[in-house]
Order: structure tokens, then sequence, then C-alpha cells
């Protein structure tokens, strides 16, 4: 036998799971049934995945694979630098029902509630890892149910400790591609501080009750790419962020483009926001499809960061009013600035272009700013919006939550509505009603306070007979 191939053959048997690579040959690949995964014991399976995980990264990398047909109940597992956790058709990786089971890593949850700070578990994390990758065409499952105290119509309430399913932290060079997201107990999939993420094709698909199951939060990011996602969750679908409990990283989030994905949600199809401490900058979205969702795309601020420079263009929104739990009102678009609580300082909303959306919606776009000074150069570019009331909740009110400050308040619906936002212009834009119009569908433009406003190119009816098309003061 020639000495490479004897010295492979030996790495081999002392190293169940282990074919190893000579030069030319493919990454060694590690099966995690070889290390005792058997689908038989959270603890025993957890610590057989990670024994894998841990095995390939001391032989320089490689492919971690759960076999098709596999069903492993998992606490956390943690991803090492050059690991590709590969999931094959039918490998299923649910996460324990048990909250206490996630001990090795706990991120804080990232509102501002009063009290002691819980930390949240994860599914599946990687700290300061580079060359990393989750492959399909498997599926994790966040066991979301386990965490639900009481079913409503709308929305559940949960207990309190509900864990992430997959967090990324501090990372570099991400590759996330096929697999599919299901039944997240809290945000789905986050990347916290990591430079340069492709995530292509993976599939999300949340339940429509579940609160704060964020499909995709950018958090603090750069040099991300979001391709050909499907995402159906009850909260944002994709998040932009840059939040304060962000255990301690700084960075911005920036260079983040977004394209091909089909989006339903009970919140924000987009979001960039709201908590916002920091910075989120140059961001492209474009040809999306956003459906069934209590609000297409949004742009809000609340804390003392700054947004700016984003373009929003080929898109197709249809949005509808749920339940009021659910934050927003059936907008199409929604640009936002207004202080979390009386404590919190506003920094600044800055150019951002919308071009070539059609719209159907429930409600009309909304830029609204509490006071002067925080939006600025906002465009519509041949943007149509259609509004109608296809639902049986009652309209006539904007949603401005976080807010504490009066978060609902009674508001006409009007195709553009806009407050205290200077620099707005609109371009072969249009604005539309649906047969019997409530008494609260009213201008094609409603603005107030807004210096520099250019409504040339903006054109519609208003939806009551006698009532101003445009209504500028």
């Amino acid at each position: 036998m020639p000495p490479a191939k004897l010295l492979r053959c030996l790495v081999s048997l002392s190293m169940p799971g282990l074919a190893a690579a000579a030069p030319g040959d493919k990454p060694p690949s590690y099966n995690v049934a070889d290390f005792g995964a058997t689908g038989s014991e959270i603890r025993a399976d957890t610590a057989a995945i990670q024994r894998a995980i841990d095995a390939c990264a001391a032989h320089g990398g490689g492919r971690v694979v759960v076999p098709a047909g596999a069903m492993l109940t998992i606490g956390t597992i943690e991803l090492k630098s050059h690991v590709d956790l590969h999931l094959e058709r039918g490998a299923l990786l649910q996460g324990s029902p048990r909250h206490n089971d996630f001990t090795r890593f706990a991120l804080p949850p990232v509102w501002f509630d009063p009290g002691p700070v819980q930390k949240l578990g994860v599914v599946v994390f990687a700290d300061n890892a580079e060359d990393i990758a989750i492959t399909g065409p498997g599926r994790i499952d966040g066991n979301g149910m386990a965490y639900v105290s009481e079913v409503g119509p709308f929305i559940y309430k949960c207990v309190d400790l509900r864990p992430f399913t997959v967090v990324f932290k501090d990372c570099r060079h991400i590759l996330l591609r096929d697999f599919s997201l299901t039944n997240s107990a809290f945000w789905t999939l986050r990347l916290l501080g990591c430079d340069d993420a492709s995530i292509d094709s993976v599939r999300i698909d949340g339940d429509l009750r579940m609160p704060n199951n964020d499909g995709i939060d950018i958090d603090r990011s750069s040099n991300v790419r979001i391709h050909g996602c499907h995402i159906s969750t009850g909260d944002d679908c994709i998040s932009l962020k840059a939040v304060p409990l962000s255990e301690g990283i700084t960075r911005a989030c920036e260079n983040v483009v977004i394209s091909g994905c089909t989006l339903k949600s009970r919140s924000s199809g987009i979001v960039l926001g709201c908590d916002v401490s920091g910075a989120i900058r140059d961001v492209v979205v474009s040809d999306c499809i956003i459906k069934d969702s209590h609000r297409g795309v949004a742009v809000r601020l609340s804390l003392e960061g700054s947004i700016e420079r984003a373009l929003f263009s080929n898109l197709i929104i249809e949005t509808k009013i749920f339940d009021s739990m659910w934050w927003g009102c059936g907008e199409p678009i929604q640009i936002e600035a207004v202080p979390w609580n009386e404590h919190s300082r506003l920094g600044v909303i800055r150019d951002i272009r919308f071009s070539n959306l059609i719209c159907r919606s429930e409600n009309g776009a909304v830029v609204y700013a509490s006071e002067a000074g925080h939006i600025e150069n906002i465009s519509f570019d041949r943007v149509s919006i259609h509004i109608d009331r296809p639902s049986a909740f009652a309209g006539g009110r904007q949603d401005l939550r976080p807010t504490a400050a009066a978060p609902l308040p009674e508001m006409g619906t009007s195709g553009f509505l806009l407050r205290r936002a200077a620099g707005v212009s609109f371009r072969d834009c249009t604005v539309t009603w649906g047969p019997n119009p409530p008494a609260y569908f009213q201008h094609a433009l409603d603005a107030e306070g807004c210096p520099g406003l250019a409504d040339a190119g903006l054109a519609g009816d208003a939806a009551q007979p006698g009532t101003q098309a445009k209504s500028v003061r």
C-alpha cells in the first residue's frame, strides 16, 4: 500500500467519522452518527454533535453531516471555524423544550424592560469564528410551542425565557444556504457583529402567532447578502438593527443587500430599526414580494442612532390590518422617528429612496417625526398605492410604537401622510381608492410641517367627495 494511502487509513481508524483528505480530495466528512448521536437523549446527542464539530475543527475543517432521517433534539451546539454543518434532506435538529439545556452560551434580550437582564440561550451558535457554514436541505426547528404559556386567537403568550435558534457573534466569512428554519421560540437567525455573510435560499417558517420570532436579524453586521429566501413569521421577516445590548460590539450595520425574497409577516416584511443606538447605512432592497403582512417596509428610529442611504426598488407589497397586539396598521411604507420613552434622544433618518413599488394596502404610506429635524431627504419615484378595506379590524389609526406616548393615535388614512419631514419628493406616483371607502379614508396627500416638499409628481383624488385631494399645511 502506498504510504499516503496507509496514513489516511490509520487516521480514519483512529478518529471515528473521519475520512482524511489528501491533496486534491474533497474536505473530510464527519457523520454525527459515528460520534454517538442516536436521537435517544438530549444531552447525549448534543455532546455527540459537538464531538463531531470539535474533531472537524481540530483537523483543519471540513463537513459535519447530520444524515438523512436523523431526528435529534439538542441543547446548545457551537460551530467552529472552517466547519460546514451540513443537514441532509430529511435531517432534523430540534431545540430542547427546556431552556436550562441551553447553558453553553446566552445573550440578553434587546429591549429595555426594568429589572435585571436575563440572558437567553441559543440552539446553534458561533462566537469569533471564521469560514463557517450551515448548508441544507435539512431543517433546524426551534421547538417554539414548548415555550407558549397561553394560546390566543391572534398572538400567543410565552414564558420569559425562550431560546434564540441560530446566533453568530463576531464571525467572518459565513455561508448559510438551502436549509430550513422552523418554529422558532424567539429570534430565528441573528448575525451580531459579523462581517461577510451570504444567506441564500434559506426557508424560514415561523408560527404566525408567535411573538418575537423574527426571521433574520442583521445586527451591527456588515457586507451581508440575503437572496432568494422565503420567510413567514409572526414578527418581522427581515430586520436590520444596531441594538444597545450588543455584547460590547459597536460596529455599524452597513453594506446589506436583500433581493429576490418572498415575505409574509404579522408585523413588518422588511424593517430598518427601531432599536438603533449605532448606525444603519448603505442598504439595498430589491425584487421582493411582501404579502399578507401587517406592514410592508419600514424605516424606524426610536433612539440616538442614525439610518441613512437606503434604496427600496421593484417591490410588490400587499398589507392588511391584523390584531392590534402586532405592531403596524396596514401601512405599505412607514418611516418613523419617535422616541422610545421620555428619556430617549433621537438621531436622524436621511436619504431614503423608494422606486417602482406597487402597493395594495389598508393604510397609506406614513412618514412621521415627533419633532422636526429627524427625517430628511425622502423620495418616492413610481410608487402606486391602492387603498381598500379587506379586513374587519377598525382602521383610522397610526401605529407609533414603541413610544409610550399615544402609541395608536386616531389619524385619518391618506395615501401619503407626512409629518415634520424635510425634503420629501414625488415623481410619477399615484393614489387610488377601493369602492365604498369608510369615512376615515381621506386625502391622496396629507402633509404638515414638511419644508421642501415637492408634491407635483403625486396624482390622486381624495377618498371622499368634496374633500381636497391634497391637504398641505
